[in-house]
């Protein structure tokens, strides 16, 4: 398991979570979402699922929506933290690229021949 952490929040509630990298927290949350779309979308899933209760149905569905939901904030995040670092990286090639190019331009000092 990962780093657990618990912290109390405003409320006086107790806040239990581990950290992970996003990639890995994303494709786990995604597995789960494609699975449960699976058991419904499998041939006979969606008469099977008329076999359980209101509550049953109301609580699987409303999982799938929480769990589609809770990505979009986390795919922003990596979307913004992608553009920040293609942007870093955009930087720091046109500042050595700019070094480059008045490396050549400036004039280099001949070498002096030492006689003995």
């Amino acid at each position: 398991m990962k780093s657990l952490q618990v912290t109390v929040d405003a409320q006086g509630n107790a806040v239990v979570s581990h950290s992970m990298p996003i990639g890995e927290h994303c494709r786990s949350r995604a597995r789960r979402l494609a699975s449960l779309i699976d058991t419904l979308a499998a041939p006979g899933g969606m008469e099977r699922l008329g076999e359980f209760a209101e509550p049953f149905k109301r609580e699987m569905f409303t999982l799938m929506q929480s769990l589609a939901e809770e990505q979009i904030p986390n795919l922003e995040a990596l979307e913004k933290h992608m553009a920040q670092t293609y942007y870093e990286r955009g930087v720091r090639a046109a500042i050595e690229h700019r070094q480059k190019e008045e490396a050549i331009k400036s004039p280099q000092p001949l070498p002096v021949a030492q006689g003995h």
